[in-house]
């Protein structure tokens, strides 16, 4: 079976899946090991590289990390002058090869979305939240999503340990809270305006004052 993206097409070798034609923009070809996910998210994934790639034309450097939405991949350069796509454990303690945590927490994420009938927008690596005491430790979790810089996500974590203060907030990567609390990972790309209560009844609406 063969896809064109962009003029691009994508081919299904093996287990594998991998671009014919991107070589004259970066030098090497994208291959992607497919596994638990259905086919067809794992050429939406080739799909947002070939745009990043066509579109911003990089240097593509070996062991180069690239987000994919909310997670991060890393571009191994193999002996066939491809490159592979790993992508970072759920808990941050290495590369494996493939993506399909990256696309679970996509799929997650966009499906909470549309169940509230929202426009997803995706934290990165990159940006800052905002934390109390205790949503490192599992505790359960009240959160806000306020307008924020691009440095921001604009979230906003606490606990039952938070008494108000907000001397007592942390302003931490992103990265350090996808870690530690997976069970959150599909509400985070909710837009400004909605809230969540993380328990064991989960609850998740919109709160238009935020947005005032």
């Amino acid at each position: 079976m063969m896809n064109t993206i962009r003029n691009i097409q994508i081919i299904s070798q093996e287990r594998y899946l991998i671009t014919h034609g991107l070589k004259k923009f970066i030098d090497f070809e994208l291959s992607v090991l497919t596994q638990i996910h259905d086919e067809s998210e794992y050429i939406k994934l080739l799909s947002y590289l070939i745009d990043y790639i066509i579109d911003n034309k990089p240097q593509i450097k070996a062991d180069q990390t690239i987000t994919y939405h909310s997670w991060l991949l890393k571009f191994i350069i193999d002996v066939d002058s491809r490159i592979n796509i790993h992508e970072l454990t759920s808990n941050g303690n290495g590369f494996v090869e493939g993506a399909d945590y990256s696309i679970k927490v996509v799929i997650d994420q966009i499906n909470e979305c549309n169940k509230h009938n929202a426009a997803p927008l995706f934290p990165t690596f990159s940006q800052m939240i905002v934390v109390s005491k205790g949503v490192l430790d599992n505790d359960v979790i009240n959160a806000v999503r306020y307008p924020s810089p691009t440095h921001m996500t604009g979230w906003w974590l606490t606990t039952d340990l938070y008494d108000g203060d907000v001397k007592s907030l942390q302003t931490i990567h992103y990265y350090h809270v996808a870690f530690k609390r997976s069970d959150i990972m599909r509400y985070l790309a909710l837009p400004p305006g909605f809230r969540f209560y993380a328990a064991d009844k989960p609850d998740v609406w919109f709160d238009s004052d935020v947005l005032v």
